[in-house]
């Protein structure tokens, strides 16, 4: 049953007052037409996916708009959204376009899905929202999903328009065109069920250190993206040292999905490098090392890598790298290791981290503390750290 509501400038009518009263304010937000105060001949307005079109008549003056729009949280599950938009005005070619199409379509003839005799309702699907006023009336309908409607008359007349109107407009493409201009950081949703998020760029800070240089810290920055440039990489630096002069440096970038970017097989490139002030049978070594390794992600959170160890200072020499990981997704841990082998000595390192997560209004991501064990010509310490991921 069709209900009205009588307002100071026009009658309201639709198959609720809910959807009518619900929408005011979101009006305001997309900066669109009041259509119940508007002076116009004619207004009319679709809500598609994420896009509003706007078509308005007044005497022979006809002009138009799309108004994309997309909600946006920070983080998974947070409930602060806030509202992207932009709008593109319609050329006058354009606009004549879309005013025929509407008013050779029966649209304005037809009611809302519930005064429909046959139209099925549903939760999910999509629901298609037509409004339309004049100087005097103002409606506002609904369609829910007419693609699953058996194809009874009415649905046909609604199809037919989404059609006609994504074609002339190349709604789909404007859409996509929108999307690439937002921020590539936090969650996306159109209004669906269905969110769109990007991996968070992270900042890790915590404190490192080992028996035998005790001091430290360590950092590292992985980014997706940083502004609108694909990054896919990440950076860390580890410094450990002591109060007599002896420390150890290591510096490792790195940048992954280069051939391979599947959710089941991915790939990575990383070079590292190690700066080594140490203290090997009371006498002070130096040493300098170059590591370069690719590698594949594997099911199973299972990742193995090859690749060169380059030792410079007084040793020069080439070994080959090898490189395996490990995650335990149930118990939170992960394991790595790593070894070097060249012609008379095998160097390896091998760690065990354990990470705590927290829900998405926590200002922490996640912390993790870890134990690893290193030798390196002859030189054996024990590490331990804890970081903090934001």
């Amino acid at each position: 049953m069709v209900q009205t509501i009588f307002s100071q400038t026009k009658e309201i009518k639709g198959d609720t007052a809910y959807w009518y009263k619900r929408n005011v304010e979101f009006h305001k937000t997309l900066d669109l037409k009041d259509f119940e105060k508007s002076e116009n001949d004619f207004n009319f307005r679709f809500w598609n996916h994420g896009q509003v079109i706007e078509i308005s008549k007044d005497s022979s003056v006809i002009n138009g708009a799309i108004v994309n729009y997309i909600y946006h949280t920070k983080k998974a599950n947070r409930s602060k959204t806030k509202t992207f938009t932009n709008k593109i005005l319609l050329t006058l070619k354009q606009s004549l376009s879309v005013y025929n199409i509407i008013q050779n379509s029966k649209i304005l003839e037809l009611p809302s899905d519930k005064d429909i005799e046959k139209w099925s309702q549903g939760m999910d699907g999509i629901t298609y929202i037509i409004e339309h006023s004049d100087k005097k009336n103002y409606w506002y309908k609904n369609y829910w999903t007419p693609s699953s409607q058996d194809s009874i008359p009415e649905a046909i007349i609604v199809l037919g328009l989404v059609k006609k109107l994504s074609d002339t407009l190349k709604l789909k493409e404007v859409y996509k065109e929108f999307k690439e201009t937002l921020p590539k950081k936090g969650c996306y949703n159109s209004g669906g069920m269905i969110n769109m998020c990007y991996i968070s760029n992270s900042l890790e800070l915590g404190y490192t250190g080992a028996t035998k240089l005790p001091l430290g810290f360590y950092t590292s920055y992985s980014a997706t993206y940083i502004g609108k440039t694909k990054i896919n990489g990440s950076s860390s630096l580890q410094y450990n040292f002591d109060n007599n002069g002896f420390h150890h440096l290591n510096f490792r970038i790195a940048k992954w999905n280069i051939f391979h970017k599947k959710s089941n097989l991915s790939d990575f490139i990383a070079y590292n490098y190690q700066n080594r002030n140490v203290n090997i049978d009371d006498k002070r070594n130096k040493f300098e090392n170059h590591q370069i390794k690719y590698g594949l992600n594997l099911k199973k959170n299972f990742g193995l890598g090859v690749g060169l160890d380059y030792l410079t200072r007084n040793n020069n020499i080439v070994g080959g790298h090898f490189y395996a990981s490990k995650w335990f997704s149930k118990l939170k841990i992960s394991t790595t290791f790593e070894t070097s082998v060249f012609k008379n000595q095998i160097n390896y390192k091998t760690e065990i981290f354990k990470a705590i997560n927290f829900n998405s209004e926590f200002p922490v991501n996640r912390i993790s503390f870890g134990i690893g064990y290193e030798d390196f010509m002859e030189y054996k310490d024990l590490y331990f750290s804890f970081r903090i991921l934001i």
